[in-house]
């Protein structure tokens, strides 16, 4: 996957098919499956690579037209049908559109962005797996916005990538983000003890149990990429050149992988 190949350009430090019309428990998780509207719709079709591609024009181009624009849409058509999923994507897209505005220096609509999908993901009922991993990822991105906050909020996130775990065991996205909360939290605080763990556990995990264009698919490049990033700075350089290797074949045109290169030359 593709869709934080330029988020980590801007910072620092998103193959599916069809089923309009059927219960995703088999997909979902443990908990409440998403279920969509009994008729073919296009918007949902293939929308997570819509949010980044959205992503990218915006941040081509300088503006944030097509972001708005597909928010307008899925706003649309979450008042038509109420349909959950749908607010998975729109929170999705805040996160897109949250990393755009900090791109752009607008730290105050940055956080606006964030903010708005954490409050969406915060206030969805019978939440599942993918729901609560997606929350605890927003949470975890909004946290640089909180200051002296960040220390009440962040058991809060932990307990949110948990539970997300604990629903679906299998659900690399549920994984993934458990282990970007481990490895971001300071060794002070009991960080960096289970990142390793969870981060193996995620790219051992198909990005989808049954392949669907509208279902999120995200978590393996991210997971990867962060396993590289804890070998080297654990200089267990054979495990983070064999990742690497790993990361690379499935992911070619990663920037985030691929940037990491540099670091394991010689190692």
């Amino acid at each position: 996957m593709r869709h934080l190949l330029i988020i980590f350009c801007f910072l620092l430090t998103v193959p599916m098919s069809s089923c309009i019309g059927e219960n995703f428990a088999s997909q979902a998780t443990n908990g409440p499956a998403y279920q969509v509207a009994d008729y073919s719709e296009p918007l949902l079709k293939g929308v997570q690579q819509k949010v980044f591609q959205a992503f990218v024009a915006g941040s081509i181009s300088g503006n944030a037209n097509e972001m708005e624009s597909l928010d307008t849409e899925l706003e649309k058509l979450y008042e038509e049908s109420g349909q959950k999923l749908i607010t998975y994507w729109r929170a999705y897209l805040k996160f897109y559109s949250s990393i755009y505005y900090l791109k752009m220096g607008d730290e105050k609509q940055s956080e606006k962005e964030i903010d708005l999908g954490v409050k969406w993901m915060k206030n969805m009922k019978d939440k599942n797996s993918e729901d609560y991993a997606l929350l605890a990822m927003l949470q975890g991105f909004s946290l640089q916005f909180k200051g002296m906050k960040v220390m009440f909020m962040s058991s809060n996130i932990k307990d949110n990538a948990k539970m997300a775990v604990e629903l679906d065991p299998s659900n690399p996205r549920a994984n993934y983000v458990y282990a970007s909360n481990d490895f971001h939290t300071p060794a002070m605080y009991g960080g960096g003890k289970e990142a390793e763990e969870y981060l193996l556990k995620a790219i051992s995990l198909p990005a989808q149990k049954i392949e669907n264009e509208y279902l999120p698919s995200w978590g393996r490049e991210e997971a990867y990429e962060m396993l590289i990033k804890l070998y080297i700075k654990a200089e267990k350089w054979e495990k983070a050149k064999e990742h690497f290797s790993a990361g690379t074949e499935e992911f070619p045109e990663s920037y985030t992988i691929n940037q990491l290169a540099p670091k394991l030359i010689g190692k």
